[in-house]
């Protein structure tokens, strides 16, 4: 009889003759096992396992590939094994399903800022960064993709790689620096003297430099007058009774910039002599008064140098052609000289001083010989 046909068997019984009830006969029966580290859906990410089950159903006869563990050691984007067992009813073959492993990490390959920084190494405004990589198995699903917007200063951004087996790359790092909080610009004000302003502020320790611009400028609408570090700038040359606008910028070193403005219209309380006169004789200094003053302080310069500090009590001074200061015995020479003049209150050695009422120079000229 042919295999997988069922057998009738006999049996004698007492000298009668008897049907025997049919014998069912089965297949092998073939199951199996996946060990693994399961990664994302349908891949493992380490080595695999495959363990066989085969229930032979009665006498053995033979089997293939269907060992209790054979391991699959080597990354693939699919594969099978196969099991085959017969028994004297026949054979049953066996298949897995595909098998994925992908054991090695992607690798980042490149991490980058979507732009150059703004001014100097600095970014001042929101800025992309992406990372990119490769995966020899699986391939890559994923990469670390974000925009940075602060906080200021030096930052270190770490992004990372995933594959489609669930592996994530090594971290890398893309270092930057941030900054787009301007410097802090407050007391920005404007005194206006006698054909001359000052102009002082207080900038952040973070400004880098200062510009000082005017308007109406130096023959043009506007000019910048000063830049730099320092915290006042003493305007002159200008004309009494105009108004002057000063724009005063303080900069940091990623270029963000605070700005503040004021307007002073110089005005002289200083009589004469007018300014830059000529003269060949010791001058007559005047100013107008000062309500509550009691005193006044003039000092007079020559060449930078200061010469002269008195204290009239009358708002003017005649100078003289010689005079003693500090010990030393001066003479009004030729050359180009500047006196400025102070408000005194209450007691002198109290020297409680008001505002500069102004400044002016003249120069001294040889009379000429008859």
């Amino acid at each position: 009889m042919r295999a997988r046909t069922a057998v009738l068997a006999v049996a004698a019984v007492a000298g009668c003759l008897a049907a025997a009830p049919p014998a069912t006969a089965a297949l092998p029966v073939i199951s199996y096992t996946l060990s693994g580290t399961a990664g994302a859906p349908g891949w493992f990410v380490s080595h695999v396992t495959v363990s066989w089950s085969v229930s032979f159903q009665g006498t053995p006869v033979s089997s293939s590939g269907c060992e209790a563990a054979i391991a699959i050691t080597v990354d693939t984007t699919g594969t099978t094994r196969t099991c085959s067992a017969t028994n004297a009813e026949g054979t049953t073959t066996a298949v897995t399903r595909v098998v994925r492993v992908d054991t090695v990490p992607p690798v980042v390959t490149d991490a980058a800022a979507a732009r150059p920084p703004d001014v100097a190494g600095f970014y001042r405004s929101p800025v992309g960064v992406a990372w990119s990589g490769t995966d020899a198995t699986s391939g890559i699903e994923t990469c670390t993709s974000l925009t940075f917007a602060g906080p200021d200063g030096p930052a270190s951004l770490v992004g990372t790689c995933r594959d489609n087996a669930g592996n994530t790359s090594a971290p890398r790092a893309v270092d930057l620096t941030y900054d787009a909080t301007p410097p802090a610009l407050t007391n920005v004000v404007v005194v206006a003297g006698d054909a001359l302003t000052t102009v002082r502020w207080a900038a952040g320790a973070d400004a880098q430099t200062v510009t000082v611009t005017r308007a109406p400028g130096r023959a043009a609408p506007a000019s910048v007058l000063f830049r730099g570090s320092a915290t006042h700038f003493v305007d002159t040359g200008l004309h009494n009774g105009s108004p002057y606008t000063y724009v005063v910028t303080a900069t940091d070193a990623a270029g963000n910039g605070s700005t503040a403005s004021a307007v002073a219209t110089p005005t002289s309380r200083l009589l004469g002599p007018a300014p830059g006169v000529h003269v060949s004789r010791p001058p007559l200094l005047r100013w107008k008064r000062v309500a509550r003053a009691r005193y006044y302080n003039v000092q007079l310069f020559r060449a930078g140098r200061k010469v002269l500090s008195t204290w009239p009590s009358r708002p003017r001074l005649r100078l003289h052609r010689t005079w003693r200061f500090h010990g030393r015995r001066y003479r009004l020479q030729s050359g180009d000289y500047r006196w400025y003049v102070w408000p005194g209150y209450g007691r002198r050695s109290r020297r409680n001083y008001g505002r500069l009422l102004g400044t002016r120079a003249f120069t001294v000229v040889r009379r000429a010989a008859r």
